[in-house]
């Protein structure tokens, strides 16, 4: 049965947002442009690949910004007022993630919004860019190949799910692994042939329920858009119970740091973190960061194996490549 046509309504909402987005629909067409934010004092600021952070041309009205974030609370069933000032929802059309604020938390309406990815960049792109040496591609490629979880930190805007997008091209082109990725925006490229892409939606349907789900599904590899919470327990259990060669991205300010996050999110649920069972089940660390003196913008801070622990409970992490 093929889908229904949208309504006349419908029609009319979407033409009214993209009204409302005039000033920023050319950002939103641009596929090098991955995230637009408008900051309080209208200006909009562009995280654009291979350049990084920029101000655009343009700027926005604070009474353009609210009417747009108004129309797309509304088309996604959402509140947004002065008593729930924050809005988090996906942007129709475009698929982007949304997130937004409106007064009295903030003086002028602001917001982020993060787009899919569609370039999809190779680690000979990485390589091309400087950020990324041969042997380091090759060493990445080979953990790939040999079913290493592999765990990829930073900050926000560090790029980290571009550089799990060019892991995903590797399972895709040089395996036929079935792939279970779970996200909460739909972000990974993956042109597997046999996946499933999950989408958490909390409080209905949780990360936790996502990949303990992820056995039932009878996956190669699972794949987690961000370990966020508690999850991050079923994650590892799951990684070292049989499906090896999964990838993960977390917050975290270097490659230690990143597998002290991982204990922070596991002892929400039970203390003390297994630290033995996350060095024997984390491969490989990869740490991104924002860097302005970069051409790319980015660069990479750290790229580890994980020996595992010393006598004292300490990380034991060597270079990769």
């Amino acid at each position: 049965m093929s889908a229904s046509p949208p309504t006349e309504s419908h029609a009319r909402r979407m033409a009214s947002l993209r009204s409302a987005l005039l000033p920023i629909v050319p950002y939103l067409e641009d596929d090098r442009v991955l995230e637009i934010m408008l900051n309080a004092d209208g200006v909009v600021w562009l995280d654009k690949v291979g350049v990084g952070l920029i101000r655009a041309d343009g700027r926005m009205a604070p009474h353009d910004a609210l009417r747009m974030l108004r129309l797309i609370a509304a088309e996604t069933e959402m509140e947004l007022n002065p008593t729930r000032p924050s809005l988090a929802a996906k942007l129709p059309l475009w698929g982007a993630r949304v997130q937004a604020a409106i007064p009295p938390i903030v003086e002028a309406p602001v917001f982020a919004l993060r787009k899919p990815a569609k370039i999809v960049f190779s680690l000979e792109d990485y390589m091309a860019k400087g950020i990324l040496s041969a042997r380091q591609a090759a060493a990445l490629r080979d953990a790939v190949c040999a079913h290493a979880n592999i765990l990829i930190g930073g900050g926000t805007g560090s790029g980290k799910t571009t550089f799990g997008n060019a892991l995903l091209k590797v399972i895709s082109e040089t395996t036929h692994d079935r792939v279970y990725i779970v996200e909460d925006t739909p972000e990974l490229q993956c042109t597997a042939p046999n996946k499933v892409q999950v989408l958490v939606r909390p409080p209905d349907y949780t990360w936790q329920r996502a990949v303990m789900d992820a056995m039932r599904f009878r996956p190669d590899r699972i794949l987690v858009g961000e370990v966020r919470d508690g999850s991050a327990l079923e994650l590892l259990k799951a990684w070292n119970t049989g499906h090896p060669g999964g990838l993960a991205t977390v917050h975290a300010n270097d490659t230690r740091a990143m597998l002290d996050r991982l204990c922070q999110l596991i002892e929400e649920v039970i203390f003390p973190a297994p630290r033995a069972l996350i060095a024997s089940t984390v491969h490989v660390c990869v740490h991104l960061r924002r860097d302005g003196a970069h051409p790319a913008g980015r660069s990479m801070s750290g790229l580890d194996r994980v020996v595992g622990l010393s006598p004292d409970g300490r990380w034991q992490l060597e270079p990769l490549g």
